[in-house]
Parts: structure tokens; sequence; C-alpha cells
């Protein structure tokens, strides 16, 4: 795992209450809690903060999981 890979596990993490041990690709609403409607606003806006990115609403409708919020992120142009 890169340096990267392990600061998005990381503020996911912190922002969803979650050891960054927990997260994978496959992370989703469906398999934690705390990622509900609020819990995802609150990660859309730290990963702003963190990734010095601006996201849409259809950014933010389309991180459905760890690995459509690396996509996002990308086209976004952050650095992953």
């Amino acid at each position: 795992m890169n340096a990267e890979v392990d600061r998005l596990s990381r503020t996911i993490a912190q922002v969803l209450n979650l050891s960054p041990e927990l997260i994978s690709d496959d992370t989703s609403p469906d398999s934690v809690s705390s990622w509900d409607s609020l819990g995802h606003l609150n990660l859309v806006m730290a990963l702003e903060h963190e990734y010095g990115v601006s996201l849409s609403a259809e950014d933010a409708l389309a991180m459905r999981n760890v690995a459509l919020i690396r996509t996002v992120l990308r086209n976004a142009g952050a650095t992953l």
C-alpha cells in the first residue's frame, strides 16, 4: 500500500470512526453503519480539504465505495 492510499484510508477512517486497517476498496455504506448520509457529507468535505479539490454533487453521488472514491479524486485532479 503506498503513502497516498494510506492517506486516503486514514481520512476515511477518521471521518467514519473506523480503524484504517478495516478500509478496503470494497468498503461502502453497505458495510459501514457510520457511513450514512451525514457521514457521507462529512467524508466529501474531509476529502476536499485533504486533497485540495472541489467535488461536485455528481462526484459525491458517485462515491459509493473506496475504489470509486479513488477514481473520483483522480478525476478531480488529486494525486493518488
